[in-house]
């Protein structure tokens, strides 16, 4: 960044230094003239200091002498002194309004009291500086950009949003700075980079906070595995907390300035970093990571090339060998020709948040809502509007899985000096509520025979769609696991473990309503003869016993653990209700067998590996009491013969 400021300062100079030849202001004295003379070789020659202490004098000897005002303005906007800058360009143009060769004050003006937020002031300057008709195509082009942010701004500050802001507890905001939260779905764990002080080349590190009795506990470093003395930035975490994707830009392997790395957790320990590989990490930047729900998918921004403007956001996709694949583009409806970057995927997989200095907004960096409407395509960004953005930079925000709470770091700045970054949550506004709301599922899986805590692949698969939206695991050492379920959608849950029965689930989320978080401990039966357990995503129409299509996935999981254990001989049985007379009971829950039996066979089973059965109502697992009980009754089993 030094670089490339000094690179500025030398173009700006040779920019402005036809401007400085000028003097067109007929009355000004020898003296006063002499001393706006004297001001052009000392800023060539960078001494800023001398050059602002002549032109003082200029001015205090005419104070009408619009030139050595505008030259004033110059040095303090090349030394980023916005109100001194502001100062001494707005007196030039009062002095000579619409002065053809004060037309870089006009823009200078607009770009200041943009970034102040000064929006009315801002429009003004920016119309004044269009109507004199600017010859740099690119300012123009700016000027209207920014002129249409205004307008934006002035509308969006009449229809303010709730937005009431709290900043987490002192405990958590302990350091000099600390920004980029993400928290786990179940929302009890936090994690954070932290510094410990203001100096922007002081070391960045990963801490974590636990939610205990409603409160935070004092942030500890994530892992000294992670955290080395170079910088560990901005990171992601997945919906069950055990998988962490962090930048890290110095100190290991890697191909560039800053690469993303993946860590896995297994018990209470960390793995050794390893980096993502050269179809996530190029040469150029990569950073601001953003994990899906279940690990597979990572959004992160890079500066590579191959992108539509300076930082882009990307998108990577892990394939069923554990692969990441090479990053594509998010496209132009996301990305602009300027900056867009800090992505956020809601865990529900279709909303993502970012931040972007392209789209239509408040000045500086705003925050964007955009939704997934194909396999790479997304909907047009909508700004999150005011006061979550302001003329200031809004650059991350997390949101909870409910939807209901917002995270981010509220920064105060001076100049390029951070004066302190602390931690704040916020209530989401009804009006920018994500669309679909997602809540946990958790528990622990065990072997049913020893009752010990086993590892386990979950996964969760869409019935709606019968695509699978999450591939996970339960913890190898604690058997603990955590998926998401998100409104507007039923899903089908499979527990699977070699040597035991896969454990079919079946939840429903259609409803509109809020669901709470589940807990559901899974136990799974080892392959033995006797070994049974319910086929819970069959599906038929009351009194019907042809399939419905959404059982395909089901009857699809069952081929496969057929195929994987070849060995196996198998029972398919039905069972009812008592509803209804005996005998249609039993001889609907033969066919309904019997249907399951045929799909397998279709699919390449081999008949002498399988029997099918009806048992009508006489095999039942819950008193016929109650709806829910008969729901639990009518059911499909398969048992290992």
């Amino acid at each position: 960044m030094h670089k490339k400021y000094l690179l500025y300062l030398c173009l700006s100079w040779i920019l402005y230094i036809p401007v400085f030849a000028q003097n067109t202001s007929p009355a000004i004295s020898d003296k006063a003239r002499k001393y706006y003379e004297q001001a052009e070789p000392l800023m060539l020659a960078r001494k800023f200091d001398q050059a602002i202490a002549v032109l003082n004098k200029a001015v205090e000897k005419e104070p009408a002498y619009a030139e050595a005002y505008y030259r004033l303005g110059n040095i303090h906007e090349l030394l980023q002194n916005d109100t001194k800058a502001q100062e001494n360009y707005a007196r030039s143009v009062e002095l000579k309004p619409n002065h053809k060769p004060f037309i870089a004050a006009y823009y200078a003006l607009g770009n200041i009291a943009l970034r102040k937020g000064e929006y009315e002031q801002a429009k003004n300057y920016y119309e004044s500086f269009i109507e004199l008709k600017p010859a740099r195509p690119a300012q123009f082009a700016e000027a209207r950009r920014n002129l249409a942010n205004c307008l934006f701004a002035l509308e969006a500050k009449k229809h303010p949003l709730p937005f009431s802001p709290k900043p987490l507890s002192k405990t958590v905001n302990k350091f000099a700075l600390q920004y980029f939260p993400v928290l786990t779905a179940d929302q009890q764990t936090l994690i954070f980079t932290a510094r410990d002080t203001l100096a922007t080349n002081d070391d960045e590190n990963l801490y974590v906070s636990y939610l205990k009795n409603g409160e935070w506990t004092s942030p500890v470093s994530l892992s000294t595995g992670i955290n080395t003395p170079e910088n560990e930035g901005t990171c992601s975490i997945s919906a069950d907390g055990r998988t962490l994707v962090f930048t890290s830009c110095k100190g290991r392997e890697s191909f560039g300035s800053c690469d993303l790395f993946v860590t896995y957790k297994v018990g209470d320990d960390w793995s050794m970093p390893i980096n993502l590989g050269g179809k996530v990490n190029t040469s150029s930047w990569e950073s601001q990571p953003s994990l899906s729900a279940d690990g597979r998918t990572l959004y992160f921004t890079s500066d590579r090339r191959g992108g539509y403007g300076k930082r882009d956001i990307w998108m990577s996709q892990m394939g069923e060998d554990g692969v990441w694949g090479v990053a594509a583009n998010l496209g132009t409806e996301v990305n602009t020709p300027d900056d867009d970057l800090s992505p956020f995927i809601h865990v529900n997989g279709a909303t993502l948040f970012f931040s972007s200095k392209g789209h239509l907004g408040l000045g500086g960096f705003d925050l964007f809502a955009t939704e997934r409407t194909g396999q790479n395509t997304w909907a047009r960004p909508k700004n999150l509007g005011f006061p979550i953005n302001t003329h200031d930079d809004q650059v991350s925000l997390f949101v909870t899985a409910d939807g209901k709470k917002g995270y981010y770091s509220h920064e105060e700045k001076r100049g390029r000096q951070y004066l302190s970054s602390i931690l704040h949550e916020f209530d989401i506004p009804e009006q920018i509520a994500v669309a679909h709301t997602s809540n946990y599922l958790k528990g622990t899986v065990y072997d049913a025979k020893t009752k010990q805590r086993i590892g386990a692949k979950i996964e969760l698969f869409n019935l709606n769609t019968g695509n699978m939206d999450a591939l996970m695991q339960a913890d190898r050492k604690t058997g603990e696991y955590l998926t998401v379920l998100t409104q507007g959608s039923s899903y089908a849950l499979y527990v699977n473990k070699e040597g035991y029965l896969f454990k079919s689930l079946y939840f429903d989320v259609n409803q509109k309503k809020e669901f709470e978080p589940l807990v559901l401990d899974v136990y799974l039966e080892p392959v033995r003869s006797g070994a049974k357990d319910i086929l819970n995503n069959l599906f038929f129409a009351t009194g019907e016993y042809k399939l419905e299509d959404k059982s395909k996935t089901e009857l699809d999981k069952l081929v496969k653990f057929l195929n994987e254990n070849k060995t196996l001989r198998m029972e398919i049985s039905g069972h009812t209700d008592d509803v209804g007379k005996d005998a249609d009971n039993m001889e609907l829950s033969k066919k309904r067998a019997k249907s399951v039996y045929d799909y397998l066979v279709s699919a390449g089973i081999q008949e002498s590996r399988l029997t099918f059965a009806g048992y009508g109502e006489t095999q039942f697992v819950a008193p016929n009491t109650s709806d829910k009980n008969r729901q639990l009754n009518r059911r499909i089993e398969f048992k290992v013969l």
